[in-house]
């Protein structure tokens, strides 16, 4: 370590009031977006970045060392980066926001990349070094790394359910609390060392932290993107406004803003030798042919507050009535055909050709099943 150019002690005094008041912040009932909550917020990242940089000034973690070579006090100055990146989400600006995104990414990854170094990360269940390289996760089709990292953030999110009440347990302890709910279970309970739980206590605190991040930082990255397209569109549209209040334009469409006619004069279609479309005046500013003032503007509003489908202009009986006129409806029509005369009893022989009629039917029906004559398998 380097020579301490910045006293430790108020280092760590500097560290405990951050935690304090980033705790505070968590548990307070202000919106995020008051005054009051954005003034503490921003306090607090000026606090964690004064903590910052006394740790680089102290040079106090190597990649050549080892948790065993540091205190547990020095150990948890590790926090300080996953705290920093948490601060910096809480500040609500409007503009500016990309950049906030990413000094919170780069501390989220300094913190993961000073605690994988010290090989205070489980590699089998925290992909660090992707997140840190900021690689995609797998070259495996979308299905198959949809499902994987689906199992992965259940079983991560149930390791980090059990750790938070671990550490809650830890707590209890060194509160003082009731030791038969602790989590450590010797024969003499009493006799139990504090520094080691205290130092676990640190230990666990960090692993955690680490769930914490990495899920942040997944979300972080989506948000960071949408923010960049947010601020693209308001560049677009600031330069689509200076366009359309000339600030851009060349002097030819400024000239042509006043114009009726937007098309200039010289515009010739080379195959006719002329104008490629009618102009509402020519070179003298005399009117080639008529044409109708409208105040669109006004049409514009009127739409405003209108749904956006077309509305009924008549009834069913108005349109009914101007079809008839128009001669689109059928009424009337020729003679009805006349009606089939009874059979009187004493026609015996009308009787008779009626019943054969009918039992000629009959007999037909019986040879020929319903849909025999039908190809396919409509037979029923």
């Amino acid at each position: 370590m380097a020579d301490d150019a910045v006293p430790e002690s108020s280092l760590r005094a500097n560290f405990a009031r951050a935690q304090r008041q980033l705790q505070a912040i968590n548990s307070t009932g202000l919106a995020s977006s008051n005054v009051e909550y954005q003034q503490q917020a921003l306090g607090l990242v000026n606090l964690l970045k004064t903590c910052v940089s006394q740790v680089n000034q102290l040079s106090l973690f190597s990649n050549n060392e080892t948790p065993d070579d540091y205190s547990t006090s020095e150990l948890k100055l590790l926090l300080i980066g996953a705290y920093l990146g948490e601060a910096l989400q809480k500040i609500s600006v409007s503009a500016g926001r990309v950049t906030i995104l990413n000094e919170a990414i780069e501390s989220y990854k300094l913190f993961l990349q000073t605690t994988l170094s010290l090989g205070l990360v489980d590699k089998r269940t925290v992909d660090v070094e992707r997140l840190v390289a900021n690689e995609p996760s797998s070259s495996k089709p979308p299905t198959a790394s949809t499902g994987n990292d689906r199992m992965q953030k259940i079983e991560r999110f149930k390791q980090q359910r059990a750790m938070q009440q671990y550490v809650s347990e830890l707590e209890v302890r060194l509160a003082g609390g009731d030791k038969a709910n602790s989590a450590i279970k010797d024969d003499d309970v009493d006799d139990v060392d504090m520094d080691e739980v205290e130092r676990e206590y640190a230990m666990k605190l960090i692993e955690l932290k680490v769930y914490q991040v990495v899920d942040d930082l997944s979300i972080l990255k989506d948000e960071l993107k949408m923010a960049k397209q947010m601020e693209e569109m308001m560049k677009q549209r600031g330069r689509e406004s200076d366009q359309r209040n000339g600030s851009n334009a060349s002097p030819e469409a400024k000239d042509g803003e006043w114009r009726l006619d937007s098309q200039p004069y010289h515009q010739i279609d080379p195959r006719t030798g002329r104008p490629a479309k009618a102009v509402v005046f020519n070179s003298k500013g005399q009117p080639t042919q008529p044409f109708v003032l409208t105040n669109s503007r006004q049409a514009i509003k009127d739409s405003v507050f209108r749904p956006g489908w077309a509305l009924p202009t008549m009834t069913v009986d108005e349109y009914l009535e101007q079809e008839q006129q128009r001669g689109n409806i059928i009424s009337g029509g020729g003679k009805e055909p006349d009606a089939k005369p009874d059979i009187e009893d004493s026609d015996y022989e009308a009787l008779d050709a009626e019943t054969m009629k009918k039992r000629e039917w009959d007999e037909f029906t019986d040879n020929n099943l319903k849909g025999a004559g039908n190809r396919g398998g409509n037979r029923g």
